[in-house]
């Protein structure tokens, strides 16, 4: 690794202006590190299938879908001289079986001797033969491996895709402007009356007026099928007679692979749903994509936050990180990401397509202020570590320690896996003990 100039480090994922969770992550990860490590010079390669303008951002472009794009580009990644190549994996965001052309480009890599990391934003307990094959080739050729929770580190181990050495864990940040004015005194309830940096649209600030002295609770991401948004309206409508100041925000656009392929069939089965209920009051939709600063003024104002997602394997949800780390307690359904980052206490969680469990979940919280207060109390200590900086420079911190190891095992004469420094892991760990 070269020492008279900042080192190299290429995030290989989805990018800005896609609309997807991955790629808000990347972009936030990176611009966080421009700042916590001065020492490092980052690059984007954006995996991309919709032809997008990526405005300078994107230093290299693979097409999701062309099979020949993925060495090509790991080559041209080793001749620009990176140092270190990142790769944010979710399966549905490369191309091929499983995402199995990911392995064409880290091959690559390997052969002309760049050292890799895999950030996993998706750990099954039972992947499918594809799946397993698809993983386990990328995970045994990458010097490390950053999950987010201890529940994905172990099933990482447990399957034998990867050694606990190689495996850190390093939290999902969150931007510092969601905690922004916060007073560690206030009583239970949304931060009515402060502040947030930033502007908002209209329709945001005016949604958010009209709902002054309302009791919020939201949800807010990409909507799909999946996010079993349909179990948090009847759990409001359940609660509608008891707390008859209680509204529900539902706000995000519709997936973009979901919208391509199903259009607006969810929404509008959620439409129908509230129409059904009789709570077209209850429930307000905000339909577009939420910039850092309108998610920072929802979640100021919300009481309780909602994640009633269908799927029990979620090993990640910025949505829930965003939220814990603005102080929001939170009910949810219990899915692997859920139950590590709530154990603290942060809100109650449930099973999953319960209407019931769920509104008995959030009665729980908002019929009892002193343990409102005390939920509000554990997300608002959680949440202090969860910010882009702090995390930054744990994620640089492996990214050091990786390419160090490598540069060493080479100065020895052999090329093999890194080990795991102690320190950052105990310090991950901390966020969910």
């Amino acid at each position: 690794m070269a020492t008279d100039r900042p080192s190299r480090i290429a995030f290989v994922s989805t990018y800005l202006p896609r609309h997807c969770g991955i790629a808000t992550f990347t972009h936030d990860l990176r611009t966080a590190m421009d700042q916590a490590a001065p020492d490092m010079r980052t690059l984007i390669c954006a995996i991309d299938n919709e032809g997008l303008d990526y405005d300078g951002q994107a230093d290299f472009v693979i097409g999701q879908h062309t099979m020949a794009d993925y060495p090509a580009v790991a080559e041209s990644i080793a001749h620009a001289g990176v140092d270190a190549v990142v790769i944010e994996h979710e399966y549905g965001i490369f191309g091929g079986p499983d995402g199995d052309w990911i392995n064409l480009f880290a091959q690559r890599l390997s052969e002309l001797g760049v050292p890799y990391l895999v950030t996993l934003h998706t750990v099954l307990s039972h992947p499918s033969p594809g799946q397993a094959s698809a993983l386990g080739r990328l995970c045994r050729g990458a010097d490390a491996i950053a999950v987010f929770t201890p529940a994905a580190r172990a099933m990482i181990t447990s399957t034998g895709m990867a050694t606990a050495d190689r495996i850190f864990i390093v939290p999902h940040g969150a931007p510092t402007a969601l905690r922004e004015d916060w007073d560690r005194e206030h009583v239970p309830g949304p931060r009515r009356g402060t502040s947030v940096a930033g502007e908002v649209r209209p329709e945001v600030a005016e949604l958010l007026d009209q709902s002054g002295q309302s009791r919020i609770v939201s949800t807010f991401g990409l909507i799909s099928p999946g996010k079993g948004l349909e179990v948090a309206i009847e759990a409001v409508a359940d609660l509608a007679e008891e707390h008859p100041d209680l509204v529900y925000v539902i706000a995000g656009a519709t997936h973009p692979e979901v919208a391509k392929q199903h259009g607006e069939d969810y929404r509008d089965r959620l439409t129908g749903l509230v129409a059904d209920l009789g709570v077209q009051d209850r429930v307000r939709f905000l339909d577009f994509f939420l910039t850092d600063d309108e998610i920072a003024a929802l979640l100021a104002a919300t009481e309780v936050f909602l994640t009633p997602y269908h799927s029990t394997e979620q090993i990640s949800s910025g949505a829930l990180t965003f939220a814990v780390a603005a102080g929001c307690p939170v009910v949810s359904t219990s899915y692997r990401y859920a139950q590590d980052l709530l154990r603290t206490g942060a809100g109650n969680i449930v099973e999953p397509g319960d209407s019931a469990a769920f509104a008995e979940g959030l009665r729980g919280l908002l019929a009892d202020p002193e343990r409102l207060h005390a939920a509000q109390a554990a997300a608002h200590s959680v949440g202090a570590t969860l910010g882009w900086p702090s995390v930054a420079r744990q994620f640089a911190g492996v990214v050091r320690d990786m390419t160090a190891e490598r540069a060493r095992r080479r100065g020895l004469g052999g090329l093999g896996s890194t080990a795991r420094p102690a320190r950052l892991g105990r310090h991950a760990d901390a966020v969910f003990t």
